[in-house]
């Protein structure tokens, strides 16, 4: 992907930010950092690799398979980037180092698979496809997992393989339905078994791990293309990596907006570490802080006090000002919008609730 994505996986535990451009209303939703892995941490410090496995699949279906539909495309781009690092850290933490997303995606990397033959050999070293095809008696039985095993024969032990959980199936109890529907003169039946089998792994785990890529592929020099654009005075570039990278860590560059309630959702730690680089190298005249200061200091409360805010902040003209003396103070980064921000307060309540957001934040 593009080099922003170096800056959006330090901060990855930002499941989204700002307002977006429509909405008004304030739904309550939860907060990715409020999803409740308690039951996995149980099971995964008593050793029980199976429910662990069946309660990290369970996660991470609710985000991909919003309506329930395992048919659907996955939205993997749902899943936030601080739940699936909070799993993985527990996966790690409980096998020493032996299972977990971040284990998996070290291997997706060194393969980089890019058909159809190499997704299947990565799948050989995880463990998920069979080191030999079945037998002609055994493809009788199991024809709609010829090359991927079933739930039934996934490795819950500390002797499988590394990087073998969890596992990225659908249940057998789900397959073996369908399958069992085929007798009862399902049509689609068999084609529908093959697919939750064995075809979905061919666009569903390059997918995935893209995601992971995202949210887990952090390191203390990430954050290099987005501090080298302040330190050098590039605004402009600064702030189109800021925009981007927000968008892509909630999941939606092709929404190219975010609503309203995802400000609630972002994680305290990444929004200071943001808005303490735009302070740091404006020498306190850009950043996510003093444009919150600046609606306070307004007591605003409404979309006419948006208005006045707009103006404090110089987002009333034509063009956005990439100039550190000439542009007001609070001037930048804009509200993130494809690709390069958006002169406009509001958004459904984006600087009253961003201020908010950075005052539970303290």
């Amino acid at each position: 992907m593009y080099k922003f994505n170096q800056f959006i996986a330090v901060i990855a535990v930002v499941s989204s930010l700002m307002m977006g451009m429509t909405s008004p209303v304030l739904a309550q939703t939860q907060s990715p950092s409020a999803t409740d892995l308690t039951p996995l941490q149980q099971q995964l410090k008593s050793g029980n690799w199976k429910a662990s496995d069946i309660e990290t699949r369970r996660l991470i279906q609710q985000w991909i398979f919003p309506k329930g539909d395992v048919y659907a495309k996955p939205e993997v781009n749902q899943i936030p980037c601080e739940s699936l690092k909070a799993i993985d850290t527990l996966w790690k933490q409980a096998s020493n180092n032996q299972f977990g997303f971040s284990i998996q995606q070290q291997q997706w990397q060194k393969l980089s698979p890019k058909d159809r033959s190499s997704i299947e050999f990565f799948g050989k070293k995880m463990g998920w496809v069979r080191p030999k095809p079945l037998t002609e008696t055994e493809l009788q039985e199991k024809w709609f997992a010829s090359t991927w095993v079933m739930e039934s024969e996934v490795n819950f032990t500390p002797n499988a393989p590394v990087g073998h959980l969890p596992w990225p199936g659908i249940s057998q109890e789900r397959v073996m339905s369908l399958i069992n529907e085929i007798g009862l003169g399902c049509g689609s039946c068999s084609i529908d078994a093959m697919y939750l089998q064995e075809e979905r792994n061919y666009t569903y785990l390059p997918a995935f791990y893209n995601r992971v890529n995202t949210c887990l592929a952090s390191n203390p020099t990430s954050l290099s293309p987005l501090e080298t654009a302040l330190a050098s005075g590039n605004w402009k570039e600064a702030n189109r990596l800021t925009s981007l990278g927000i968008l892509d860590l909630a999941g939606k560059r092709e929404q190219t907006y975010l609503i309203a309630t995802d400000t609630r959702k972002l994680s305290c730690q990444s929004l200071k570490k943001i808005d303490q680089l735009w302070v740091k190298y404006s020498q306190g005249r850009f950043g996510l802080s003093v444009q919150a200061q600046i609606w306070q200091n307004l007591k605003g409360k409404s979309y006419e006090d948006s208005l006045k805010f707009e103006k404090a902040v110089g987002w009333t003209g034509t063009q956005p000002i990439f100039d550190l003396k000439s542009a007001p103070k609070g001037h930048l980064p804009l509200r993130p919008v494809l690709s390069d921000g958006m002169m406009n307060a509001w958004g459904g309540g984006w600087i009253q609730e961003l201020s908010n957001r950075l005052k539970s934040c303290l």
